[in-house]
């Protein structure tokens, strides 16, 4: 039986030294450029299309736009958020919108997840804001991942699961539907099932 398929490689075509907004310092870092490859018996034979590229700080392990090697340090360093922490936001309030209505509770939990994942702060009005531009917009959250695969790391990726998990068993409970929306998050990240339930079982046991 002849087995095919497709799955992403990542490769590092430049390497350097950047202004991390994380750090705030100089920091060395590698470009990441994901390209999708058709793959025959799991060996990668032909590249295909390039699915996105990320500046990955050495030090720290946030991954930012290719744009932020042109960081100016005195600039504002909110411009230069790191990719996960942008999904981050967005996974968790996708996940609060899947019932319907959020409430302040529900606004101060995620806030409270928001912090311990990134270490920054988030305010209500910052979160609420990001609510009514997504159910204005009605974005397509798996969309939107899908576009992100190519521009995070595997770090950023576990810390998306985590945050969508945390979400979820804010109530103390983990329903069969929120365990299937969390892996379809991680799906369109490009995480294999295996990758998702050991980020899963070893978030639970922490």
């Amino acid at each position: 039986m002849i087995i095919f398929g497709t799955r992403g490689i990542t490769t590092t075509p430049e390497k350097g030294e950047f202004h991390c907004p994380s750090c705030s310092s100089k920091q060395p870092y590698g470009l990441k450029r994901v390209r999708r490859f058709f793959t025959l018996y799991f060996i990668p034979i032909i590249p295909l299309d390039k699915l996105g590229e990320y500046v990955e700080c050495k030090t720290c392990k946030d991954a930012y736009k290719p744009v932020v090697l042109e960081h100016d340090p005195a600039a504002n360093a909110e411009q230069f958020e790191a990719e996960y922490h942008q999904a981050i936001k967005k996974v968790m309030i996708h996940v609060l919108l899947a019932d319907g209505v959020i409430d302040d509770s529900e606004v101060e939990t995620t806030r409270d997840i928001y912090s311990k994942l990134t270490g920054k702060e988030i305010s209500a009005e910052t979160i609420r804001i990001e609510i009514m531009e997504i159910e204005r917009t009605r974005e397509d959250l798996y969309q939107y991942l899908t576009n992100l695969q190519g521009g995070l790391n595997d770090e950023g990726k576990e810390m998306v699961i985590r945050a969508a998990l945390f979400v979820a068993l804010a109530d103390g409970e983990f329903h069969d539907d929120e365990k299937a929306l969390i892996g379809k998050i991680g799906e369109k990240l490009g995480m294999t099932n295996a990758h998702i339930m050991g980020v899963i079982a070893s978030s639970q046991a922490a």
